[in-house]
């Protein structure tokens, strides 16, 4: 659980600055439920505030990873077992797998719950062959099936698989230049070297400080009514694809570019959101923010309850099939979950691990995690108040637990 560990193990409250003021049309006060004493400002909260070290890694000598066209269909990703529908409408509950130490998870449980305490984690599901087998929350009065909870950087992911569909429907490629016209003003700007890939993976070759204190970059974003025209004003510091650096302005550049794409508006980039992945999914509510430009916040802004956040999950646990329907190409899942050449715990804005090749995590900072392990037909959720051990020893357990079906 490399990058997990370092991602969870870093994220905890202690560098936001409660003296900056949010811009209240990018980032809304209502994020998390009343009551919640978590980090000062933490709407404005990006993914994990400390990465995998090194935050930045160069590496100019591993040759690009091929482009989704490149991966052929494979038998990778389980299909959704006959009897067991679809929870687009709701979910299948079905019994504990047989073989899996059940105990060992609720006692990991009870613990990450820690009574409902400020610190805790608040709502675990666990989908085994496409049905709800465990499904818990903590006793606070806050957390429960029908609670709402923030995504923060678990965003990022429904940013790529946005762009996956952009891809399905040969509307963009990732080895196409970046579409930002500010890179393409001058003859000369370096910065029209970078690709749609290069902000996938977060290996841009743009600097940038991600930390919640006072004169970061992120809470530069955060504040910012043109969240993409302040991302693109970063000067090249690396050549493009050779260093990775965690980089929120590159998710917003990629939820400009999708923006642009398909339509002219905010309206019409949510209707886009709603008819190619929300309302097939089944995924309501989910609460999204628009900056005054128009740009969705996909670096943070997807909120919605426990059980979508899995279905979510499963569409990736599914190769990015749904239904009958292919929702994002079975091409672009294999695309994310594999390392980039810049950082092998990185994929296209999912995190990875390479000790456990399989799995991949959609990850936001506060212990938001979405574990995808189609080895094991297996999708797990956890939503927190904190990152830290309370949800990575968590993880640990189930994933242990469910290592007994290999």
């Amino acid at each position: 659980m490399l990058a997990l560990a370092a991602v969870l193990g870093g994220c905890g409250p202690t560098d936001a600055d409660p003296t900056l003021q949010v811009n209240p049309t990018v980032v809304p006060n209502e994020t998390l439920p009343p009551n919640e004493t978590v980090a000062p400002n933490p709407t404005v909260a990006p993914n994990p505030t400390v990465e995998p070290n090194p935050t930045a890694v160069s590496n100019s000598t591993v040759a690009p990873n091929p482009t989704p066209e490149a991966f052929m269909p494979s038998d990778d990703f389980p299909a959704q077992p006959a009897g067991v529908a679809w929870p687009t409408d709701d979910w299948v509950e079905a019994d504990w797998p047989a073989g899996v130490d059940r105990e060992s998870v609720v006692t990991a449980t009870e613990r990450a719950f820690n009574e409902g305490l400020d610190e805790r984690v608040r709502a675990t599901v666990i989908v085994h062959r496409g049905a709800i087998v465990y499904e818990d929350y903590s006793p606070n009065p806050n957390d429960g099936p029908d609670a709402v909870m923030p995504s923060f950087s678990v965003a990022k992911s429904i940013t790529s698989a946005l762009v996956g569909v952009l891809v399905r429907d040969e509307l963009i490629e990732v080895d196409d230049p970046a579409p930002v016209a500010e890179w393409h003003e001058a003859e000369d700007d370096p910065r029209a070297e970078i690709t749609v890939e290069h902000l996938l993976q977060m290996s841009s070759g743009l600097p940038w400080r991600d930390s919640l204190r006072t004169g970061s970059d992120t809470l530069g974003l955060a504040t910012s009514r043109d969240m993409a025209a302040y991302a693109a004003d970063f000067p090249l510091n690396y050549e493009p694809g050779t260093h990775f650096e965690y980089n929120s302005g590159s998710t917003v550049l990629l939820d400009r570019m999708i923006g642009d794409l398909v339509g002219e508006t905010a309206d019409d980039m949510r209707d886009f959101m709603d008819a190619e992945l929300f309302e097939p999914l089944g995924m309501e509510p989910v609460n999204t923010v628009f900056d005054d430009a128009g740009t969705w916040a996909g670096w943070y802004s997807a909120d919605t309850t426990a059980r979508d956040y899995a279905k979510f999950g499963l569409l990736y646990a599914r190769g990015g099939e749904w239904d009958g329907q292919q929702i994002i190409p079975q091409g672009w899942v294999e695309y994310s979950r594999t390392p980039s050449a810049a950082n092998e715990e990185y994929g296209a804005q999912w995190w990875l691990d390479p000790t456990r090749p399989d799995l991949m995590h959609a990850i936001g900072i506060q212990g938001q995690v979405i574990t995808v392990d189609p080895r094991h037909d297996l999708v797990i959720v956890q939503l927190s108040t904190v990152g830290g051990s309370l949800p990575l020893q968590q993880t640990e357990a189930i994933l242990d637990a469910f290592s007994a079906l290999d």
